[in-house]
């Protein structure tokens, strides 16, 4: 799994096969079969109208004799919930019906959000999830982002009219955005469920007492991992550094996505208008003076800041951002011809400060960067928040929120397989996966 999977070329042969799946199926058969696990939204997907999930159960519905009662089939009661979920969306949250609704946007958002909690929760053990969840998630997610099927952009395009002459149309086209990220999102989804699956027949297993009694974690009240004396066996070993590579790689993935769509959704108006207008005042003394020294790198300039907690580094990258947006917005102005004017005097200073103000922004991004590696596990900024609770656009919506929980989900995961390390580790001090220095999720990995 590498980051190629950005491109069109990389999702192609995803998409592909989600369409392949379907072509030969008749659109009564559909209606009761579980989605494939590399294609979650598939089942509401179709090349033509009819072939929607409403259409479909509409269809079926016309003739309750011939309803299949299978354990595959769609249950009434599956129905009832669905229709409960999305009339809670069209109300906006709001369930009185008054001015208090949200946007629909942030209803999908908050439902991705909301359905991620329950199914998962906090992932505390390594192994499968149970089929109810897993059935949940997936019939839940399908539904959730059908509305991404009918999301598509005009385009023109040429025709051949009758006579013979040539015409520009404008015909509808997936909207690129979606295309391009829902697939990539679907498929590390569907091999993020694959890694928990495949942790049966482990070597590893779990004391509901907790750690408490050994003294081997603050977290007493969690299930414990247990290990055999001396260590997992080479096999063992090999397959969780493996699996741990794999989902690092999917971790990087969804936090790749998650920031490119927080990067197109605009900072609200509201927001930015009280955001202050200097730079130097957003950041406050002591992190503008690190800044401004010479010749530091982003490592030495987060050790400058002495973060001793989340809270502290969550303020540190909200200060950043702050005064970026401040800096941005004013070298914005100068090439509008907005800013005040200067007289010919002034100009060679002018454009010394636009090169000070240019420097900064990218010191101050090597920082935050820096203080992102360090904590990878820190909670939303605040102009991040700002963005989602103010969001219009629902694709925005959906690959933000989509993203944001694949991304927790692979860092749990991760976090449990360093859980095993380390009581690998202390059963066989000499055990390949022992812990090295690098920060950030996945850093215990043994690299060759």
């Amino acid at each position: 799994m590498t980051m190629g999977i950005m491109t069109y070329d990389g999702l192609e042969s995803c998409i592909l096969n989600a369409n392949n799946s379907y072509e030969d199926e008749s659109v009564a058969s559909k209606v009761g079969d579980r989605c494939p696990t590399d294609s979650p939204s598939s089942c509401c997907s179709s090349n033509n109208a009819s072939g929607s999930f409403f259409s479909q159960w509409s269809m079926v519905k016309r003739d309750e004799h011939e309803w299949d009662y299978s354990e595959d089939a769609m249950k009434f009661s599956d129905v009832d919930v669905m229709k409960e979920k999305f009339a809670k969306l069209l109300l906006g949250e709001d369930t009185t019906g008054g001015r208090n609704g949200v946007s629909p946007a942030l209803a999908l958002s908050n439902a991705i959000t909301n359905l991620a909690g329950t199914v998962f929760g906090e992932l505390w053990k390594l192994e499968p999830l149970p089929d109810e969840k897993k059935n949940k998630w997936r019939r839940e997610m399908d539904w959730l982002l059908s509305p991404t099927n009918y999301m598509v952009q005009l385009v023109p395009a040429k025709q051949c009219g009758p006579d013979g002459q040539t015409i520009e149309i404008m015909t509808p086209q997936a909207r690129g955005d979606v295309h391009l990220n829902l697939p990539a999102l679907q498929k590390l989804d569907s091999m993020l469920l694959e890694t928990l699956d495949s942790m049966t027949e482990t070597e590893f297993s779990y004391d509901e007492g907790g750690s408490r009694a050994e003294g081997r974690s603050k977290r007493w009240w969690l299930p414990a991992p247990q290990v055999p004396v001396g260590g997992l066996s080479d096999g063992q070993r090999k397959k969780l550094l493996t699996q741990a590579k794999l989902v690092l790689q999917i971790f990087k993935a969804a936090k790749s996505v998650n920031e490119a769509i927080l990067l197109e959704m605009p900072i609200p108006k509201a927001i930015s208008d009280v955001l202050p207008k200097s730079g130097k005042e957003s950041l406050g003394e002591d992190l503008y003076r690190i800044l401004n020294r010479g010749s530091s790198s982003a490592c030495d300039m987060c050790n400058a800041l002495s973060l001793k907690s989340e809270n502290s580094a969550l303020d540190a990258i909200n200060r950043l951002e702050a005064a970026i947006y401040a800096w941005k917005d004013k070298i914005e102005e100068h090439d509008s011809g907005k800013s005040p004017a200067r007289t010919s005097w002034s100009c060679k200073d002018h454009v010394a400060e636009l090169d000070k103000i240019e420097l900064l922004i990218s010191r101050a991004e090597s920082l935050a960067q820096e203080i992102k590696i360090r904590y990878p596990d820190l909670p939303q900024k605040f102009l991040d928040v700002m963005k989602i609770q103010n969001g219009k656009d629902v694709a925005h919506a959906i690959i933000e929120a989509y993203s944001r929980v694949l991304g927790n989900l692979a860092f749990s995961i991760l976090t449990r397989i360093g859980d095993i390390s380390q009581e690998d580790v202390l059963s066989d001090p000499d055990s390949p996966m022992a812990t090295n220095s690098t920060p950030g999720p996945g850093s215990w990995i043994y690299l060759d």
